[in-house]
């Protein structure tokens, strides 16, 4: 009989002999256009479906409109009190930019010098072929599993879109699964388990025009509005949160790792307890000569655990008025309040056992200020954790690449965990 240390023997036996397969799906998916914006993924999801028919897996497609095309995939089925385990991951990139300021090809998908090169390399296709490769691993070796395994490859979230994770899980098609692995980069020793809220938002702030020559006596410069209202909204950081108690140990933890797992200077502990506020865009004014009648200015604020949108909305909104400034407000982009999957969920603690084994015996759940797909998979009732290989300071960047090592590695993590997670049967 094959027992289930056995099968996990054999499973990290396959992933480790299979390390050049695993790499050359990955350097398919890079070399596979999906930048987002435009944001049309119909290509790359055909190649991922087949990829996985090839492998005798049969693959769903489905299209939510202006190429936002998700592949889904399930492996058995759940009995009364088995688990429903989802792998997930996105195949959109953000754009490669200018290509005269990368070293290499920006959808190179080779390895040099142990380096798994091109845009997605880090975010996320790296992470994504891994989990494809360990579904269809176990199609291969006929493991098992009990409880259900379920695939979901989405578009749509680099620019945080709804035709993606929230279109599909809308369509009710992973209802009922208990848990859910997403590559999204982290640390190799942090997988993160939480995120800040996200808050964009735009004021438009209107003035009253006159020539230019009489400012300030004469008319009302919506600019110099703005600019007030810039500096006034960086109050926002001063709000308190009161965080659940089950997280302020996770919080604490956070801020401890911040830094090391970063690179970052030590204030960068601070944002996890603090709404951060980033001026993305301003735009006003008609000419140089004429007072503006118009300044628009877009926010990126950030919430922490123990706040909400609502509350930060708020004080937007009584900060402008303590400055004397009318202005329209309109929610925009990302939208989401703070989420967070406990440390003691049985799917972070199987991963994080995991990694532990494979990898690092300190390793540990942790918070991101960032935001994903996570917070879509949570707001409908599936607890989630992002663990991925990654080179964090290439994200979004110029040569972007993720170290072949860790790429196996994740794998290998996914592979133990489902195992774990799900169990086999006799």
């Amino acid at each position: 009989m094959t027992t289930a240390t056995d099968w996990e023997a054999r499973v990290l036996e396959a992933v480790e002999r299979s390390q050049d397969e695993l790499l050359a799906l990955a350097g398919l998916l890079i070399r596979t256009p999906s930048e987002n914006p435009p944001g049309d993924c119909t290509e790359i999801a055909d190649v991922i479906a087949g990829h996985l028919r090839g492998a005798g897996i049969g693959a769903e497609l489905h299209d939510a409109g202006q190429g936002r095309v998700s592949v889904l995939a399930h492996r058995g089925e759940s009995a009364d009190g088995e688990r429903h385990l989802v792998f997930a991951g996105h195949h959109d990139v953000v754009p490669v930019g200018d290509e005269s300021r990368w070293s290499f090809p920006p959808l190179a998908g080779d390895v040099v010098d142990g380096w798994l090169r091109g845009r997605g390399a880090s975010d996320m296709k790296a992470g994504l072929a891994g989990l494809i490769h360990v579904f269809v691993l176990f199609e291969r070796l006929g493991v098992p599993l009990r409880g259900r395994l379920s695939l979901a490859s989405v578009p749509d979230e680099e620019t945080g879109g709804r035709l993606g994770a929230d279109w599909l899980l809308d369509q009710g098609v992973l209802d009922g699964a208990t848990g859910g692995i997403i590559a999204e980069p982290a640390e190799r020793d942090h997988p993160t388990i939480g995120q800040k809220g996200s808050n964009w938002f735009r004021l438009t702030i209107h003035g009253r025009p006159g020539h230019g020559s009489l400012q300030p006596v004469h008319g009302t410069s919506a600019n110099l509005l703005g600019a007030r209202a810039i500096l006034a909204l960086q109050r926002l950081w001063d709000m308190t949160p009161d965080a659940p108690e089950e997280v302020r140990e996770l919080i604490a933890d956070s801020k401890r790792f911040a830094v090391q797992r970063e690179g970052y200077a030590p204030e960068v502990a601070d944002v996890f307890e603090h709404v951060t506020i980033n001026v993305g865009t301003v735009r006003g004014g008609t000419s140089t000569n004429v007072v503006a009648d118009t300044c628009v200015i877009e926010f990126d604020t950030r919430v922490p655990i123990g706040l909400t949108r609502a509350q930060v909305r708020a004080r937007v909104e009584e900060i402008l008025a303590e400055e004397g400034i009318e202005a329209e407000i309109e929610p925009l982009g990302f939208m989401s309040e703070p989420n967070w999957t406990v440390p003691t969920d049985p799917v972070v603690e199987t991963l994080v056992g995991a990694l532990r084994e494979l990898s690092a015996p300190d390793a540990q759940g942790v918070l991101q200020w960032a935001s994903s797909d996570a917070r879509t998979f949570r707001s409908h009732g599936i607890p989630v954790l992002q663990y991925g290989p990654a080179d964090l300071q290439t994200i979004h960047g110029f040569d972007e690449r993720a170290l072949a090592s860790d790429v196996v590695l994740a794998a290998k993590v996914y592979a133990l965990s489902a195992l774990r997670y799900l169990g086999v049967r006799d």
